[in-house]
């Protein structure tokens, strides 16, 4: 687990971001006990993530000052929907080694670059003796347009993390673990927690139907998900598993634990209501229970001098501050004489720079009627080599593959092969199963894609596909 360096606060606000809701909790700490102050809930006219983040954190600092929160600092809780996990067994290695090894595995796995992602590990063992790692990614654009929604709405994010790790302390025992469920308006998180550390987080979207009195769970979902979650568990990991805690809004949790206390009962465990008690914080009041506790929990475990489980606020560094701070008096006489040598031998290169600058100038145009003649062959031999292509059924089939995948990147591939411009296969790796679902409808229905088979289907977050089908030309639109 990546160790945190927290500070003491005597107030903060938690923020949770659930889609377009947003749901917020001044804390207050005086000794070891906790109050909380002001609280706010509100529905957002714009996504956090997609609008304008000027007019986004205008939006949210509008919904503060309405409910008189003024407190700047905050712990902000990200919507489980955005990140990518992998989990993995870490080999006998040094720490130093640990570290490249999981970060060649979140390279060969994830979809992205590792410089376009922010990772958090967290590390647990087993009662065999083995240790495990999940890795937890967000893409670091979407933590990027977060921070501006944040500098727009007047407010100083202290730490960014999941809503669900939040609820759940990670310093159990290898003996002790639990399964959580986070209940939201927008679907349900689950989490499994054991050998303290996170094992698996996965978002249940599809877990939310809709009626024509409102919203509704789909509790046989909700427990199919449980079983297959637990099911790609190590045994020894699955065996520590006794407790289900549901957390959420205390009128939606409550009808769904009683439809899912049977469920859980067949399988050995025991399920209750979690609540945000302890000896630091006294019981929540009736408003409180009414309400996402994440914004709460995040707050108070800061506010405790507890770390993240799972952070993924970017490092702040000043190294001029850290440099000055160590510099004597003489010291900096000395630095401020290798500047001034550095000023002089900088010049001095510009110097030589613009004379070689010149004389290449000078060759650029004995040479320029020549590159512009090259330059307007090049464009007719783009223009004109698609005509002379002998293969253009293989782009047909590229393009009529390429247009079957969601625009949002939902669904990625990885490696296509067209054998003959007939046989075509493909892997890849999808979001959910609900992405993948619909790709595979949308290439299902393709003009020219007969005997579609898929052949492998592994993995939860991403899920891991490998399909073929036989390209008939004949049937296709473009022929």
């Amino acid at each position: 687990m990546i160790s945190t360096r927290t500070k003491r606060y005597s107030s903060l606000l938690g923020i949770a971001l659930e889609g377009k809701r947003l749901t917020a909790a001044v804390v207050h700490r005086a000794g070891n006990r906790l109050e909380v102050r002001q609280t706010c809930q509100a529905s957002l006219s714009l996504d956090p993530l997609t609008d304008d983040p000027e007019l986004v954190g205008r939006e949210i600092r509008n919904h503060l000052d309405g409910a008189r929160i003024r407190e700047r600092r905050c712990a902000v809780c990200v919507p489980l929907n955005l990140t990518l996990m992998l989990r993995t067994e870490v080999p006998d290695l040094s720490e130093t080694d640990v570290d490249g090894f999981l970060s060649v595995q979140a390279e060969r796995e994830f979809p992205f670059a590792l410089e376009d992602l922010s990772l958090s590990v967290s590390r647990y063992g087993t009662s065999e003796g083995a240790e495990h790692a999940t890795i937890v990614a967000i893409p670091s654009n979407h933590l990027a347009v977060l921070q501006e929604v944040l500098v727009a709405a007047k407010l100083r994010p202290v730490s960014i993390t999941l809503g669900i790790t939040s609820l759940v302390k990670g310093d159990g025992g290898p003996e002790e673990g639990e399964l959580t469920l986070l209940l939201g308006e927008n679907g349900v998180d689950l989490g499994i927690f054991a050998a303290g550390g996170v094992v698996a987080l996965r978002p249940l979207d599809e877990t939310i139907e809709t009626e024509p009195d409102g919203k509704s769970f789909d509790v046989e979902t909700i427990a199919r998900e449980m079983r297959i979650s637990l099911g790609q568990m190590p045994q020894d990991l699955r065996d520590v598993i006794r407790t289900v805690k549901v957390y959420g809004p205390a009128h939606i949790v409550e009808p769904v634990l009683e439809e899912l206390e049977g469920s859980v009962t067949r399988m050995g465990m025991s399920a209750d209501r979690g609540e945000l008690q302890s000896e630091a914080y006294g019981a929540a009041s009736d408003a409180i229970r009414q309400m996402s506790p994440t914004a709460l929990a995040v707050a108070a475990r800061s506010l405790l001098g507890e770390s993240a489980d799972l952070e993924f606020l970017p490092p702040k560094t000043s190294r001029f501050k850290a440099v000055a701070g160590r510099v004597s008096t003489r010291g900096a006489l000395w630095l401020a004489g290798a500047a001034a040598a550095f000023v002089v031998a900088l010049t001095g290169t510009f110097l030589l720079q613009h004379w070689h600058l010149s004389r290449l100038e000078s060759r650029w145009v004995a040479i320029e009627p020549i590159v512009v003649e090259t330059e307007a062959l090049q464009q007719k031999v783009r223009q004109f080599r698609l005509w002379f292509d002998d293969s253009p059924q293989g782009l047909l089939i590229a393009r009529e593959l390429t247009e079957a995948f969601p625009d949002d990147g939902a669904v990625w591939a990885r490696r296509v092969e067209i054998r003959d411009l007939s046989e075509v296969s493909c892997s890849g790796n999808a979001r959910s199963d609900v992405d993948w679902l619909e790709m595979l409808d949308d290439l299902r229905e393709t003009k020219g894609v007969q005997e579609l088979q898929v052949s492998q289907i592994q993995g939860e977050s991403p899920l891991r596909f490998t399909l073929s089908f036989h390209w008939n030309a004949g049937e296709s639109d473009d022929t």
